[in-house]
């Protein structure tokens, strides 16, 4: 599914309980009546705690990734950095890392919905190894474990409204299970970093024009 190469050029309660006391008692001899005077109130305060404002929050959820017993759960969905909206050749670096976040996910969860949104489709590779198959995967109920690919970005090069990025990736060994669990197949990791380019184009952020395997120098 990944290991393959093509030539390309280049997120008041507060109770007041008030006791009245009323002093009263019995005497043998009546005595003289005297000015009456308040009787002593006593005031006892019982507060409840305060309550915060702010509800108390949850715990995140354990990544779990796929593996025999089950497709992943909990995968977050990477949040784009900031740096990656930028068209500059830094921002190309950040974008280009930020998009092999998303096949992760991708291969993780089946879930297409983040990565299409940065990709056109005029993209044959990102649609043929990265979307596609995933989108049939969860059709099926059938899910990936392993993978973990990752990208290393050798050099950004800034055009007018084009950006590229020529990079080296690995991909750990991946296996395909049915939806009941049943051992589907093997892809074996990458023996090497392959040399690869992204094309970009900037329409108000970047997205994935093109992906090309590159020959390797002699």
């Amino acid at each position: 599914m990944f290991a393959k190469f093509k030539k390309v050029m280049l997120v008041f309660c507060s109770g007041a309980l008030v006791l009245t006391a009323a002093g009263c008692g019995g005497s043998a001899d009546p005595v003289e009546p005297t000015k009456s005077s308040p009787a002593p109130t006593t005031t006892a305060t019982n507060s409840p705690p305060p309550v915060s404002s702010s509800p108390t929050a949850k715990p995140t959820p354990t990544p779990v990734p796929g593996s025999s017993k089950g497709p992943a759960k909990n995968w977050p969905v990477p949040k784009m950095p900031d740096a990656a909206m930028k068209k500059s050749e830094a921002g190309i670096k950040a974008f280009a890392e930020y998009y092999y976040a998303l096949i992760e996910y991708t291969i993780q969860t089946n879930d297409t919905k983040p990565i299409k949104q940065v990709t056109k489709r005029t993209c044959v590779e990102c649609g043929s190894t990265y979307i596609d198959p995933f989108d049939n995967n969860k059709k099926a109920g059938s899910w990936l474990a392993g993978a973990d690919i990752k990208a290393v970005i050798t050099k950004t090069i800034l055009q007018p409204d084009q950006g590229i990025a020529l990079y080296t990736t690995t991909q750990g060994e991946m296996t395909l299970y049915m939806s009941d669990g049943t051992l589907q197949g093997v892809f074996p990791a990458t023996p090497k970093p392959a040399p690869m380019m992204m094309l970009l184009k900037f329409e108000k952020g970047w997205l994935v024009e093109s992906m090309e395997y590159l020959d390797e120098k002699s």
